[in-house]
């Protein structure tokens, strides 16, 4: 398994996980959560989250880096 693809499943995995915490959240806890940790965790995992702003470097760019890397090797 590269360690393109790991890291890829591991948003994956960080995104599910974090979906389930939000929902074992009680009810009167869940929008201030939503509005700070878990905003804050989703912006740093992807674009696709629906908050106004993001991560200046979120996992999705670094995977994108990733690809960077190969196009480097590529060329030599």
């Amino acid at each position: 398994m590269s360690n393109k693809y790991r890291f890829e499943e591991i948003i994956g995995e960080m995104k599910e996980l974090l979906r389930e915490a939000i929902d074992l959240v009680p009810e009167h806890a869940r929008a201030q959560a939503r509005s700070y940790w878990f905003a804050h965790i989703s912006m740093n995992l992807d674009d696709s989250h629906g908050y106004m702003g993001g991560s200046m470097c979120s996992m999705q760019d670094t995977l994108e880096e990733f690809d960077y890397e190969d196009e480097e090797e590529g060329e030599q």
